[in-house]
């Protein structure tokens, strides 16, 4: 795992500044901290930050170039199968190094972007064809590892984090219009775009051509459900998975340095716990506890760790981590994010890396196997759809009558979410139920020049035509693959293992395997059925059968009373009608009814608190509060 940068000046006559490069790359230290390295061609340049995890010699150096300098890469992820590779394609080709690396730049050589499906790992990557004057940028299929770019007629950049790109005096810092809205309905900005109007993303799936004047992005892969795959039995579809997951979770124990797991105490990371503990190695293990009982989940880690004999490891997550965490975390999110378990998420591994370079963990299971309380929720929907909405409406009077409640994801929380997304077709309620804010709600919250209502859903009406040949529970699940997952949960893992150096890898999101799951029969998937079969008898039964309880934080019970004060700082209605951003009134009453119980506002808090914290530093470029 490793930051990259590179800058291609179209039109310098004195070559690239290898000094702004430089530092450019030293913004991302953290992605890199055992080596560096620069190559420069030119007036184009390439910088590397690398974190070592296979070959720790400096044989594997980045920026690397084949032996006839024809070809170079800078390259951040893991490819798991590169010995397979290198024995398949490379037999002939005298590689100096046991790094993954080398065998990729030799088949990129070889084999031009047709290589990228022979690739199994996470990955992002430049490759700089000397001869034909042409890079490629590339990311994995599901978007596991970052890459941001800028490009005009001058200048083109590309970097692992975007405070990287806003060092190079052609980037602006001012607000893509679509965006901000866009931020405020799914938590994210979503790719390609992001909230800066000059940085874009290479999608999941993608990769770029560029010449001195030519740009485009390309689809190399993407997320494919049909046709299904045929059984003669459940057991012949649970032999099948359970060889692909042991197979996916083998190939991610490749590593030169100590590899451990994230063991929530949930189905997925016992799982891949389970299939650790069958190789024989001892593990360490690690999870996050919280004071408040519905939060938290150790007695269930806890016991999966003594069930499986793994070393474990808890870090207790209460108003001091938080306050501590958000300090540390805050400065580097160069991304405004409302996803609070980013925060726990550092705290775990910042104390996993006391132990371990590489931590595996079970985020993707959740998409693919219809884990989350949406994919139920979204079949119930549809069955209602007859329901008028003036029906609709009154229901949501008397629900909202009821007093919330702040335990994770209580019942009224999840009625009253529900009752919100009715009358949105498929694609539009999905993302209601996910994000914080409707549209009819923004008109409110946002000042007049960033309401972009014909914009809003437009991502998710990308997806439709691929939706409408799938029944409700794929069509889900491509929708939260594309960008929940992509957008947020990959996002919020890579950010806070990277903070600390440490490797994040999931092996549920290995292509093979998660290929094999797009394409089951739906009634395999719901509630994760299958996985619960290969996996009863093989860990506690107590793990397979409870609820799903999701990864959060007490922002309820926290922001009505210890962080209101807080909040109310961060959300000075002073600083806001100065921004130009946010209605304060609005933000004002928000708070006021959280505060006397009266609504529920968690949620829309924390997404309004990450944008203010986010815009103070890397916008308004104020003193952190």
């Amino acid at each position: 795992m490793c930051g990259i940068v590179g800058m291609w000046d179209r039109q310098s006559a004195n070559g690239v500044d290898t000094s702004l490069l430089s530092t450019m790359a030293t913004a991302i230290a953290h992605r890199g901290p055992d080596d560096q390295g620069l190559y420069v061609d030119g007036n184009l340049g390439l910088a590397h930050r690398r974190l070592a995890i296979l070959d720790l010699s400096s044989l594997a150096r980045q920026p690397m170039s084949t032996p006839d300098r024809q070809h170079t890469i800078v390259f951040n992820g893991e490819i798991y199968n590169f010995r397979e590779l290198q024995q398949r394609y490379l037999r002939d080709v005298p590689l100096v190094s046991t790094s993954d690396t080398e065998v990729l730049l030799h088949l990129l050589a070889r084999q031009g972007v047709a290589a990228l499906s022979l690739l199994r790992g996470m990955f992002s990557f430049a490759w700089w064809n000397r001869q034909q004057q042409t890079l490629i940028l590339a990311r994995d299929p599901f978007g596991k590892k970052p890459l941001y770019y800028f490009n005009d007629p001058h200048v083109f950049l590309f970097a692992s984090e975007p405070k990287s790109l806003l060092l190079h005096p052609r980037v602006s810092r001012q607000l893509q219009p679509s965006a901000v809205s866009k931020y405020f309905l799914y938590e994210y900005v979503p790719a390609p775009t992001t909230i800066y109007r000059d940085i874009h993303q290479i999608p999941l799936g993608h990769y770029a051509f560029v010449t001195d004047k030519e740009f485009s992005v390309r689809e190399w892969w993407r997320p494919t459900y049909l046709p299904k795959r045929q059984f003669t039995s459940e057991d012949e579809a649970g032999e099948q998975l359970e060889q692909k997951l042991r197979v996916a979770i083998s190939r991610r124990q490749v590593a030169d340095v100590p590899v451990g797991v994230f063991l929530s105490g949930g189905l997925d990371s016992t799982a891949i716990t389970a299939y650790l503990a069958d190789a024989g190695k001892q593990t360490h293990s690690f999870s996050v506890s919280f004071n408040e009982r519905s939060f938290d989940e150790s007695q269930y880690a806890y016991g999966a760790a003594r069930a499986l004999q793994t070393i474990h490891h808890t870090v207790k997550f209460n108003l001091k981590s938080f306050h501590e965490t958000l300090a540390a975390v805050g400065p580097s999110i160069d991304i405004p994010l409302a996803d609070a378990s980013l925060l726990p998420m550092y705290q775990v591994s910042k104390i996993a890396r006391r132990y371990i370079t590489v931590g595996l963990d079970g985020d993707g299971s959740d998409e693919l196997f219809a884990g989350y309380g949406t994919f139920s929720a979204a079949i119930w929907a549809e069955r209602l759809r007859w329901l008028p909405a003036w029906a609709t409406i009154l229901l949501q009077q008397v629900v909202n009558l009821y007093p919330p409640k702040y335990s994770n994801f209580s019942f009224d929380f999840k009625l009253k979410s529900f009752l919100k997304g009715l009358g949105y077709p498929l694609g539009s309620r999905n993302q209601i139920w996910l994000g914080s804010f409707t549209e009819r709600e923004m008109q409110d919250l946002l000042q007049p020049q960033w309401h972009t209502p014909g914009s809003l859903f437009s991502d998710i009406e990308a997806l439709a035509p691929r939706m409408s040949q799938l029944e409700t529970l794929d069509a889900v699940s491509l929708l939260t693959v594309v960008h929940y997952l992509h957008n947020d949960i990959l996002v919020k893992l890579d950010r806070a293992a990277m903070m600390v150096s440490l490797e994040a890898r999931t092996p549920f999101l290995d292509i093979d395997l998660a290929e094999f799951v797009m394409r089951l029969p739906a009634h395999l998937k719901r509630n994760k059925y299958l996985l619960k079969k290969i996996m009863r008898g093989r860990i506690p039964a107590e793990i397979i059968d409870r609820p799903k309880k999701g990864f959060g934080i007490p922002l309820g019970y926290w922001l009505k009373g210890p962080l209101y004060d807080w909040a109310t700082t961060v959300l000075n209605s002073s600083k806001l009608a100065a921004d130009g951003v946010l209605q304060p009134a609005a933000v004002q009453r928000l708070l006021y009814e959280h505060k006397r119980g009266r609504h529920d506002h968690r949620k829309k808090l924390w997404t309004l608190l990450t944008w203010q914290l986010w815009y103070d530093r890397w916008i308004a470029q104020r003193s952190y509060q």
